[in-house]
């Protein structure tokens, strides 16, 4: 009873290794906004500290859909050093991946533009639960599905990352080591998750062409070997730096629209509903996206090299430091 058990299992976890490639990173649509999540160069970018909460239900209404939280936070130890750590959870059905990751940034301060390298840690859980395998013959004894296994795997992340006030350009790997998961190896049985290599390149710049109102366009380009390259255009305006609209284009998958509010310079909220246009627009009703994050403004401001000491750097238009959202 148990071989039948186990080649069910080991058939349902190749399926969910093929099909799902493009999912073995934590899938968010407001990545626009945390770009930490795949690029630690990014770690220390900004002149404050951060919490983040970052929560996403996927194809809402259909059964097993991928559902993916995370909470990072994120600080720059000094003008040179960044620092980041990030817990995140990812389900799709019975399969379950939890990680945690330590990164470090570091940042060359340049004359018009700066230079980061960042680099984490990985620490990541992967396990398949038959208890959440529904099949049609729930009353067979011999395919009562209460097998679960669970395994750890190391991982690291490389990012570089070009940037200003008003431009960024970055690379990133994940999944660099390209382990390999095996599940159910102790009665003979075994079932590979190879982890493949996800590359990311995006870029944005932010301007202003009408009073109090600052546009924040930018793409990403995303490939991992097995599935179809994913290419992002977005687009987010803020008001007076206190209230944010995005629209993004998810090639082939979906259009996302995006709603945020600033609350007293630290609490920032945002939401993000996705619109699939792909065929499985026919078994869900869209996704859903919230984001919660908690700013520490420095105190020291921005690092002049030229004078050596620390100033700020306002936005005329609301004298305040100019950011993205």
């Amino acid at each position: 009873m148990i071989n039948i058990k186990k080649h069910i299992i080991l058939l349902i976890l190749s399926l969910f290794s093929l099909a799902g490639v493009g999912q073995q990173t934590p899938q968010f649509s407001q990545r626009m906004i945390d770009m930490y999540q795949y690029n630690p160069a990014f770690v220390g970018s900004k002149v404050y500290s951060e919490f983040m909460w970052h929560n996403r239900s996927q194809w809402k209404g259909f059964e097993g859909a991928p559902k993916t939280s995370s909470f990072t936070f994120h600080t720059r130890l000094n003008r040179l050093m960044g620092f980041g750590i990030s817990f995140f959870k990812d389900q799709i059905g019975p399969q379950k991946t939890v990680g945690l990751k330590i990164a470090y940034a570091h940042h060359i301060e340049m004359e018009r533009i700066n230079l980061a390298f960042g680099l984490t840690g990985d620490i990541l859980q992967y396990g398949l639960d038959g208890n959440l395998i529904t099949i049609q013959e729930t009353n067979d004894d011999a395919i009562n599905l209460e097998v679960f296994d669970k395994k750890w795997r190391p991982d690291a992340t490389f990012g570089a990352l070009l940037y200003n006030e008003s431009f960024y350009f970055g690379f990133s790997m994940m999944n660099m080591l390209g382990s390999t998961v095996e599940l159910f190896t102790e009665e003979g049985q075994q079932g590979n998750i190879d982890l493949v290599r996800h590359y990311y390149v995006n870029g944005g710049y932010s301007f202003s062409p009408i009073r109090n109102f600052d546009f924040d366009p930018s793409i990403l380009w995303v490939m991992a070997r097995g599935t179809p390259a994913q290419f992002d255009i977005n687009l987010n305006v803020q008001y007076l730096g206190k209230l944010l609209v995005g629209f993004s284009y998810r090639m082939k998958d979906a259009m996302v629209l995006v709603a945020g509010v600033k609350v007293k310079d630290h609490l920032k909220i945002a939401y993000s509903y996705d619109i699939v246009t792909s065929p499985l627009k026919a078994y869900n009703s869209g996704s859903h996206e919230i984001i919660m994050s908690f700013i520490i403004p420095s105190k020291k401001g921005k690092w002049n090299r030229w004078k050596h000491e620390y100033q700020y750097n306002f936005n005329p238009k609301t004298n305040k430091w100019k950011e993205r959202w």
